[in-house]
C-alpha cells in the first residue's frame, strides 16, 4: 500500500493467496480476505484512488486442463469455484461505490527471487537439480512427456512489478483486465540444457515421478546439503512445495495467453523466459540460497 501525504491510502495492490484443502475452499478463503481488506478500508475511510489485483491463469481454467488459447481477457467466465472470480466482483462492487478506480493483472507462472515462498517453479528446479547432483545423477525432467514439449509462459516478478507501476500511471489502465507475461513462450525441452549447464551437470532424456511420493522426506539430505555447502538455512518444506511443482511439470498442454491488449494499451516490458530463469537462479546462488 502506498501512502499519500495525509496518511491516507491512496494506492492497493492485492496478491495475497493462501490455499484450502480443495478449489471450492481455496476460492472461498481467498475470497473472505479481500472482502475483509475492503471492509478495513471503510472502516479506516481510506481515500484509496485504485486498486490492482493480482489474478492469475486460474480465470482460464488452466488449472482445470486444456482451455481455449491464446486465452484473452474478454473470454467468458468459466464455471465456479474459479479463484478469481468472487475477487474480481468484490474489488468491482466496492470501487463503483467507493468512486475509486481498478485494474486487473493476469500473470501466470510467477517467477522471482523467494526463498520461503515454496509455489515457485524456480525452487523447485533449484532443488530437484542439487539433490540430482548430490546422487551424482543426470538431470532428468521427471515431468510427463507432453509437458516437456508443450508451450508455456512464465512471468518474471519484475516484470509484474513494472505492470503494477505503469498501473498506477497510465489512465488507459483503469477500470480493465490485463494478462501480463515475458512476452515469449518456452518449452522445457529447450530450457532444460540451460538449467543443467547452470548447475554443471550432464543431462538425460526425461523420466517422469511422482514428485510428492519420491521427494518426499527428504529433509535430512537438504539439510546435509546446506551445511557442507555453507548455505543459508531454508527449511526444505519452507523452499519448494512438491505438489505446486508437479502441478507444472505435468501439465501436458499449452498454457497461453493472449499480452497484445496490455501491449496496445501501453506497457511493453519484456524479457526472455531463459533469461529471466538464470537470472533469478544466479541471484539465489549469489545469496547462498542454492549451490
Amino acid at each position: 500500500m502506498e501512502k499519500g501525504a495525509l496518511g491516507d491510502i491512496r494506492h492497493v495492490v492485492y496478491a495475497a493467496y493462501v490455499e484450502g484443502s480443495s478449489h471450492r475452499e481455496t476460492t472461498a478463503l481467498n475470497a473472505a480476505m479481500v472482502k475483509n481488506l475492503l471492509e478495513a478500508l471503510d472502516r479506516d475511510r481510506a481515500s484509496v484512488e485504485q486498486i490492482v489485483l493480482i489474478g492469475g491463469g486460474k480465470s482460464y481454467g488452466e488449472h482445470l486442463g486444456p482451455y481455449r488459447t491464446p486465452a484473452r481477457e474478454s473470454d467468458p467466465r468459466l464455471l465456479g469455484p474459479i479463484l478469481y472470480n468472487p475477487q474480481e466482483d468484490a474489488i468491482w462492487d466496492w470501487s463503483s461505490r467507493r468512486g475509486s478506480s481498478w485494474t486487473v493483472l493476469r500473470p501466470d507462472g510467477v517467477i522471482g527471487f523467494a526463498p520461503r515462498s515454496p509455489m515457485n517453479i524456480l525452487a523447485g528446479v533449484a532443488a530437484f537439480a542439487m539433490l540430482s547432483k548430490q546422487e551424482r545423477v543426470p538431470l532428468r525432467f521427471p515431468g510427463s512427456p507432453g509437458a516437456w514439449d508443450a508451450l508455456h509462459q512464465a512471468t518474471d516478478a519484475r516484470i509484474l512489478a513494472k505492470a503494477v507501476e505503469w498501473a498506477f500511471d497510465s489512465t488507459s489502465a483503469r477500470g480493465q483486465i490485463f494478462n501480463v507475461t515475458n512476452g515469449d513462450l518456452f518449452r522445457w525441452s529447450q530450457l532444460w540444457p540451460a538449467i543443467a549447464e547452470f548447475f554443471a551437470m550432464p543431462y538425460d532424456v526425461p523420466q517422469p515421478l511422482s514428485l510428492e511420493a519420491h521427494m518426499a522426506n527428504r529433509d535430512d539430505e537438504w539439510d546435509e546439503l546446506v551445511v557442507r555447502d555453507g548455505l543459508r538455512s531454508v527449511g526444505f518444506a519452507d523452499f519448494v512445495s512438491w505438489p505446486f511443482i508437479e502441478g507444472w511439470w505435468q501439465t501436458d498442454f499449452s498454457m497461453i495467453q493472449s499480452t497484445i491488449k496490455i501491449r496496445q494499451a501501453g506497457f511493453g516490458e519484456c524479457i526472455d523466459t531463459h533469461d529471466s530463469f538464470i537470472e533469478h537462479l544466479t541471484a539465489l546462488r549469489k545469496a547462498r540460497i542454492i549451490n
